[in-house]
Formats: C-alpha cells, sequence, structure tokens
C-alpha cells in the first residue's frame, strides 16, 4: 500500500504541447520493464530506425541502460514535428514509465506524497493546460502500476551533523515553507529571510533539543528574521569578488542546461566549454557565446540594475520558487544526503542566477516573460544535476554562507 497522494494546495497547470525540449539532453534512464518492452517493440525492423541503437549506457560504470541520444542530445525517437515516434506508432502507453510521467513528478514525504510538476516543460513553466489535479487518477494508476511511494523516505538531516526524526524536519521544512510562501514580502525578500534563519539556525547548538524547544527555537528565528535584513535592502552593497567568482561558477553550470543551449559532443565543444569556464572566472569583458541565441554581452553589463519591470515576466520565476517550496521538492529529491539548511542555499542561488541571466538573455531589449519561461526551464532542470547537487558545490555555498555573501548576491542582482 503506498502513501496518500494529493496535490499541492495551489492550482498548476500542464499540457503537453510538443515542444521537444524534454526530449533534447534529457537522460531518460530505463527500467527492466521499459527495455523489455522496448525489446517487444522491435525497433531493428523498422525502416526507419534500422541500425539505430535505441538504448545506451546511463554512464561508463553503471549497468543500467537509457534511451539512446543523437549526436545533438536528441532523443532518437524524436520526430521533426515534436511527437515521440513511440507514442504516435504504438500509443502512449508504450513509452518508458520517465516520458509518461514527466513532467508530473510524485514527491513522497513521511506520511503522504504531493503530486507536482517539473518546470523543466515549458508549458508547465508558463503554467499552460489542465489542472494537475486534473490529472491526479493518471499518476495514482501510474503508484499503483510502480509503486512510486511505496517505498519509505527518511529525511534529510537538518544540518550537518544534526539528523532527526520526521518531525524534527518537518519543523524545519514548514518554517521555510511559511517564510518562502509569505506574500506580504516579495520574493527576494522571503528568500533572504529564510537564508537569514539558515545562518542563526546553524550556528545554534540545537543537538540535545527536544522537539518542542526546537520549534520554540525556529518560531523565534522565523519571527525575528525581518527585522535583521533592513540594512541589506537599504545599502545593497555589491558582493565581494570572490563571492562573484563562485556565483558565476554556478551560474555557468546552469546555463548549460538552457534551452537554447545545443549540446554538442565534440572536442571543438570541450574547447569552447573550457575556454568559456575561464571567463566566467575572470568575469570581464565580453560574455563566451558557447552556442546560445544570446545577444553579445560583457560581464559588466550584467551587473547593473534591471529596473522596473513588467510583473509579468517575473511571474514564471515566482510560481517556480513557490511550488518548489510548497512541495519541498528542492529538499527531498534529487541530492543525496545534503541537509536541508544546504538545500534552502542551493534554491536561494537560483533567484540571483535567474535575474542574472534575464540581463544577458535581453542585453539590448526589453525582457520578455518566454526570457524568464527558459531560464525557468534551465532552473528546474539543475535540481539533481550532478555538477550542482555534488560536494563541490555544497562547499561553494558553505563558503557564500559563511562570508555572509549570499544574502548579498540575492539582494544585489535584484535590483
Amino acid at each position: 500500500m503506498g502513501m496518500p497522494l494529493q496535490v499541492l494546495p495551489t492550482v498548476e497547470r500542464w499540457d503537453c504541447h510538443q515542444c521537444g525540449i524534454c526530449c533534447r539532453g534529457s537522460i531518460v534512464p530505463l527500467s527492466d520493464e521499459d527495455l523489455a518492452r522496448l525489446r517487444e517493440q522491435h525497433w531493428e525492423r523498422h525502416p526507419e530506425m534500422a541500425g539505430t541503437p535505441t538504448t545506451a549506457r546511463l554512464s561508463l560504470l553503471s549497468g543500467q541502460q537509457r534511451l539512446a541520444q543523437h549526436p545533438d542530445g536528441r532523443c532518437v525517437f524524436l520526430l521533426p514535428d515534436g511527437m515521440c515516434r513511440i507514442h504516435r506508432e504504438l500509443g502512449f502507453g508504450a513509452k518508458p514509465l520517465v516520458c509518461r510521467m514527466f513532467p508530473l513528478q510524485i514527491v513522497p514525504r513521511d506520511s503522504l506524497a504531493l503530486l507536482t510538476i517539473r518546470r523543466a516543460c515549458p508549458s508547465a513553466a508558463a503554467d499552460r493546460g489542465q489542472t494537475v489535479a486534473e490529472q491526479l487518477p493518471f499518476a495514482k494508476d501510474m503508484d499503483r502500476q510502480f509503486g512510486i511511494t511505496r517505498q519509505g523516505v527518511q529525511p534529510p538531516p537538518l544540518k550537518p551533523g544534526e539528523t532527526r526524526d520526521w518531525k524534527g524536519a518537518r519543523l524545519l521544512l514548514e518554517t521555510y515553507e511559511r517564510q518562502l510562501t509569505d506574500e506580504r514580502y516579495p520574493p527576494v525578500r522571503r528568500i533572504v529571510h529564510a537564508l537569514v534563519l539558515s545562518q542563526l539556525f546553524e550556528r545554534a547548538k540545537t543537538k540535545s533539543f527536544s522537539h518542542a524547544q526546537l520549534g520554540d527555537l525556529l518560531r523565534m528565528l522565523e519571527t525575528s528574521a525581518p527585522d535583521e535584513v533592513g540594512t541589506l535592502f537599504s545599502q545593497r552593497e555589491r558582493p565581494a569578488g570572490s563571492a562573484r567568482v563562485l556565483f558565476r561558477q554556478t551560474a555557468a553550470e546552469v546555463v548549460r542546461l538552457h534551452p537554447r543551449f545545443p549540446p554538442k559532443p565534440t572536442w571543438g565543444e570541450w574547447l569552447r566549454i573550457a575556454w568559456g569556464a575561464i571567463a566566467f572566472a575572470r568575469g570581464r569583458g565580453p560574455l563566451p557565446k558557447l552556442h546560445l541565441d544570446f545577444p553579445p554581452a560583457t560581464f559588466e553589463q550584467l551587473e547593473e540594475p534591471l529596473g522596473p519591470l513588467d510583473p509579468a515576466i517575473y511571474l514564471p520565476l515566482n510560481r517556480f520558487l513557490e511550488t518548489t517550496a510548497l512541495s519541498w521538492n528542492y529538499a527531498l529529491s534529487c541530492r543525496g544526503r545534503w541537509s536541508l539548511v544546504e538545500s534552502l542555499r542551493q534554491l536561494a542561488i537560483t533567484y540571483p542566477i535567474a535575474l542574472w541571466l534575464l540581463r544577458w538573455a535581453s542585453c539590448g531589449r526589453q525582457p520578455t516573460v518566454a526570457d524568464m519561461i527558459d531560464i525557468v526551464v534551465a532552473l528546474d532542470r539543475s535540481q539533481g544535476y550532478a555538477p550542482l547537487a555534488g560536494s563541490k558545490q555544497r562547499r561553494r555555498l558553505a563558503l557564500l554562507a559563511s562570508l555572509d555573501e549570499l544574502t548579498r548576491l540575492d539582494v544585489w542582482y535584484a535590483r
């Protein structure tokens, strides 16, 4: 018996509009059932698929298989009109499980699971389509077939070195949720409130606290956090040069996940990426092209204020932050044993990255909602992306937090 499956307390929408974005550059792992189904479909006999491998190793050291891709990152089953060949010729049920579920995502908790959407799909990032509640029966059917919610989920550590049961983890997760969805404040302020609380909580010696004492402390910190950030917004100090280097290194990884970044597994591409990494570390002069359909810009231009924008431009980003906070997806998916404090930091740095990328995408013109939708796709893809889910990124975030630079980055790029 699986956990009860519910939707978020906010309306999310999605329908497939056949853009094909999810079929480009995405790794689709295959279960034993998926592999058996593909074998039974006999694609080697198909006149347009003969000689084309349909599966590949997930990695050099892994025995698990994934869907094969063309050299440019396209799934071998992607048709020119954005449709899946398996879907078109054999029906929706013939596709691998990951393809059938995406962008719907089930996030198991302690006693229930939440159905949400991955905003790595542009239609999901734009909240276009039928409600997720209307798709709940399909998700429940998938859960009954494949047991997505049957396995127990262990709570992440609260902070490095402190692990508690679900009761303790919920206290911190619910505190973050309240802060990140507090409509009395703009989103950047909510993020900074949560970062300030995290800093104070991490310094507190709470290992011996009872759950009641932990709850009292978090309520006190939550109440005092807004009073701690006034000077950050009135002064808006530029982050230190070393902090901006760490920030750009993280941003460079997100750039590679932008839907207008076509991967090319060639030596020339590798050299361009290596040179781009050097340019991002230096942070001066022209930005590297990296095959992006972005206008020419300089690093200096990306430090300038955005100025007042149409509120609609911010909506996809704000919705990404809101639904991620409500689902707890940022903390419960894809990062192994990262603590809740560390996962909150990773979520927090996505906000300045989004606004930094918006400056680049729209350099020389007014930003658009479409610009932000593409950026949200990249941000969602970054959740669980290996270079941003490992020890190196944890160290970057810990250093930024210890120097009080993470809050400055959020405030600086929100100008």
